[in-house]
């Protein structure tokens, strides 16, 4: 799996979540990065943590 990030070109706004997640498959694909090739759960978590952490305020996590 990926982990990806997406640019919100209206909100301006980066998701990130596992290639697998249906947030992305309705997203244009030329706002769509890859983050990390080999992915798993624990890595989402970790951006996810980190992003608490940092406190960054244009940055989202999607777990579903």
């Amino acid at each position: 799996m990926k982990l990806l990030r997406y640019e919100d070109p209206v909100e301006e706004i980066h998701y990130y979540g596992l290639s697998d997640s249906q947030f992305f498959k309705d997203k244009d694909p030329k706002y769509i990065f890859v983050v990390k090739e080999d992915a798993n759960m624990g890595d989402l978590l970790d951006k996810k943590r980190d992003i608490t952490r940092l406190d960054t305020k244009y940055d989202r996590v999607v777990l579903s």
